[in-house]
C-alpha cells in the first residue's frame, strides 16, 4: 500500500460506523521493576500505570528525567516485559503474546526514538534503513519497495535523490526524519515518539513538531508524545499524562492541564517553563524542591512529599488516589489538589 493509498483508507475508515470502538492502546494497573541482584531493592521504575490512547488522539506524556516515562513507553509497546499489568492493543490483550503473536502488531505499532544518532545504523543508506522493516515483515515487493520509500522520503520533508547516502550525512533534524520515515513504512496506527526533539536545536524542533503535526492530520495517526519539555507538548497533545517516579499524579486535556493544574508537581513544571518576559511570571508559585527520589526506594504515602510544600503527615502514610476530586474529568493524586490557574504563557 502507498502512502497515497493509506491516506484514502484512513478516509474510508474514518466514514465507518460511529459505534466502532476508538480506543487503540490500554495499559492496566502496569508495573516494570528492574531487579539489581539478591538483597538489593529492584528499581520501581513504573509501579501501577493505567492509560489509554484513542484513534486519531495525541497523548502527552510528560514528568523529569528518570521519573519512568521511557519505561513505560517501551514495556506498552512490548519492547521490555511488564513485570504485572495488562496490555491491550486494539482490544486484544498483548502482554503475554510471542514474538509471532506480536508480529502484526509490531507493524500498526511503531516507536521513533530520542537519539537520531543512535537509532540509524551507520551501515546502511537511508533508504535501506527505511526499508527494512518492509523487506523484515516480508512486505517489500508488495508495498512497493523502493517507490514506496521514495514517498515516505518526500513526505517527511527530505530529497528522494539522497537514499543512498548514510546516515552521517545527514544532520540532526533529517536523522530524525529518517526516523519518522522508518516508523510510517508500514502504515502504523500508533507511534510512540520516546523525546523526539530534546536532542536537537530550537529551531530545528520546530519544523519537527510541525512535520508530525501535519502527518497525524493526514494520516489519522494515534502518538504517545513523551517529552520532559511542557512547552513541546502543548503545541502536539489533545490530552497530558504527568508522571513522576513511576506513577501517573495527573491527567487531563491539555487546556484543563496548562490552565489550571491540580497537583502540585504539574504546578511546578509549568512555573518551571521559560517564558519571552520574565517579568510575567508568578513570583509567589513555589517550585519542586530538591532533587527527585530513587525509585528503588520511593518516599511512603505520597511519592511527591519529600519535595511538595504542602506534605504534611497524611501525606507520608496514605498514599492519594488518582481521582476526579472536583467532578470535571480531571483526576490529579494529591489530598490537597487545588485548582490554580496558570500564568498565561
Amino acid at each position: 500500500m502507498t502512502t497515497t493509498e493509506a491516506r484514502e483508507a484512513v478516509a474510508a475508515h474514518s466514514e465507518a460506523s460511529s459505534s466502532e470502538p476508538t480506543e487503540l492502546l490500554r495499559v492496566e494497573d502496569l508495573v516494570t521493576w528492574f531487579s539489581r541482584g539478591r538483597g538489593i531493592p529492584p528499581v520501581r521504575a513504573v509501579d501501577g500505570v493505567s492509560l489509554s490512547l484513542h484513534k486519531g488522539e495525541a497523548l502527552g506524556l510528560v514528568g523529569e528525567s528518570g521519573c519512568g516515562k521511557t519505561t513505560l513507553a517501551r514495556t506498552a509497546v512490548r519492547l521490555i516485559e511488564p513485570t504485572a499489568g495488562r496490555i491491550w492493543f486494539k482490544g486484544q490483550d498483548i502482554t503475554e503474546h510471542g514474538r509471532r503473536q506480536l508480529a502484526p502488531v509490531r507493524r500498526s505499532l511503531q516507536m521513533v526514538f530520542q537519539d537520531p544518532y543512535a537509532s540509524l545504523n551507520p551501515r546502511m543508506t537511508a533508504g535501506e534503513i527505511v526499508a527494512q522493516p518492509l523487506r523484515i515483515h516480508h512486505r517489500y515487493r508488495h508495498a512497493g519497495g523502493r517507490a514506496k520509500v521514495a514517498e515516505l522520503f518526500e513526505l517527511v520533508g527530505l530529497d528522494p535523490d539522497h537514499l543512498g547516502r548514510f546516515p552521517h550525512e545527514f544532520s540532526g533534524g533529517q536523522r530524525q526524519r529518517i526516523g519518522i520515515a522508518r516508523a510510517l513504512v508500514l502504515d502504523p496506527e500508533v507511534i510512540v515518539f520516546d523525546e523526539p526533539v530534546s536532542s536537537l536545536d530550537v529551531s530545528i524542533r520546530a519544523q519537527i513538531i510541525n512535520l508530525l503535526a501535519d502527518l497525524r492530520d493526514e494520516l489519522g495517526l494515534a502518538y504517545l508524545f513523551i517529552a520532559h519539555d511542557l512547552s513541546v507538548v502543548r503545541h502536539i497533545a489533545d490530552r497530558v499524562a504527568v508522571m513522576y517516579l513511576g506513577v501517573i499524579v495527573e491527567t487531563g486535556e491539555r487546556r484543563a492541564i496548562y490552565q489550571q493544574p491540580m497537583h502540585p508537581y504539574t504546578q511546578a513544571l509549568l512555573a518551571a517553563v521559560p517564558i519571552p518576559d520574565p517579568s510575567r511570571r508568578d513570583r509567589a508559585r513555589p517550585l519542586a524542591a530538591g532533587e527527585l527520589p530513587t525509585a528503588a526506594r520511593p518516599p511512603s504515602g505520597c511519592r511527591f512529599r519529600t519535595r511538595c510544600w504542602k506534605a504534611d503527615d497524611r501525606c507520608a502514610c496514605e498514599p492519594p488516589e488518582l481521582m476526579d476530586r472536583f467532578d470535571h474529568g480531571h483526576p490529579s493524586a494529591c489530598h490537597y489538589a487545588a485548582p490554580r490557574e496558570a500564568v498565561e504563557r
